[in-house]
């Protein structure tokens, strides 16, 4: 358990306006400023700096039917992976498609517009897009690619997701996954795969946490789980990590501080413990931005670790700062 007196400073507890849970809920997906449907053309060269491949592999493969998995960062992110009772690193994916020998990813996001005393989420506008790679790796600044499950028909997979852009097909809100007409971003990704003959795993339950389900429910969210995006990856089929910085290890150690702040969003905690509304942005309370600055400090002009070391490191930090969780 989180140390409440530490954690809040004994403040009360923020009420969350409808743009914050709307803003935060859909950054899962990338909700974007600008929308970009089809570019006229992909960029002349990569949109990345360094390239990790997998162990064993000289050279990066990109192919038709892989998934693309990355994460927006800072406080809308987090907020976002709360909603899965099981921690993932990642929060959006789209699938690759390699046409004319260019590699595009096929993926769905929504934009809120403006309302009068409407819930947000009712006034959510989005589709399915397609962009370049380099596009979609510079977005993130970070992205992970693994193949599709053995057997997966790759050119099903490509016609999916294109019969889903070409019929402009709307981002859903209320992450719902027992209808199609609207789809989500990882909900894009499995029924791709699920075309191309993958059998979708069982949905992952919203987490028991009071606080969230008041959230989700004033946004219109049904019960009945979501699709993440680890549940779409797994290491045997890593291809490469890409990204916009020489030093990908710094971006693994952001991954560790969100998932100790997840394991730590108890179901005591409130949302309010760990985000405040600034009247335009979402932010991360200061106790919370302070733990993830000391945190990326850490291995600051020295090697980072192994990802175990990581881990360790960042719970030590955690303990040190908000005090041991209770069993």
């Amino acid at each position: 358990m989180i140390n409440r007196h530490v954690y809040t400073r004994k403040r009360t507890i923020l009420r969350i306006s409808g743009l914050l849970l709307a803003a935060s809920l859909l950054n899962g997906c990338q909700l974007l400023a600008k929308k970009t449907t089809a570019p006229a053309a992909p960029p002349a060269g990569p949109g990345w700096k360094s390239v990790s491949l997998a162990p064993g592999v000289d050279s990066l493969e990109l192919r038709t039917g892989q998934v693309v998995v990355t994460d927006s960062g800072g406080p809308a992110a987090l907020f976002f992976s709360l909603f899965a009772a099981e921690y993932s690193p990642f929060v959006h994916s789209g699938i690759l498609v390699m046409e004319q020998g260019e590699p595009w990813v096929y993926e769905t996001f929504g934009r809120i517009r403006p309302w009068l005393g409407r819930r947000p989420t009712d006034l959510i506008r989005g589709e399915v897009t397609r962009r370049p790679l380099s596009d979609f790796v510079t977005r993130g600044k970070y992205a992970e690619i693994y193949d599709p499950p053995a057997d997966v028909d790759r050119t099903r997979v490509a016609a999916f997701v294109q019969a889903q852009f070409a019929r402009h097909t709307p981002f859903d809100p209320y992450f719902r996954f027992d209808e199609h007409d609207a789809m989500y971003c990882t909900e894009l990704s499995a029924l791709a795969w699920d075309a191309g003959g993958w059998q979708t795993p069982a949905l992952l339950p919203f987490p028991d946490n009071r606080s969230l389900t008041r959230v989700r429910q004033w946004l219109g969210i049904e019960d009945i789980g979501t699709i993440q995006s680890q549940q779409l990856i797994a290491p045997e089929r890593f291809v490469a990590a890409l990204s916009i910085l020489k030093q990908q290890e710094r971006f693994h150690v952001y991954i560790e501080l969100k998932r100790e702040l997840h394991r730590r969003f108890t179901a005591d905690q409130k949302v309010g413990n760990l985000f405040e509304w600034n009247g335009k942005n979402l932010e991360f309370r200061e106790p919370v931005r302070n733990f993830i600055v000391r945190g990326l400090e850490i291995y600051r002009g020295r090697e980072v670790p192994a990802v175990e070391q990581v881990r360790l490191d960042i719970r030590a930090l955690a303990v040190q700062m908000f005090g041991e969780m209770k069993s």
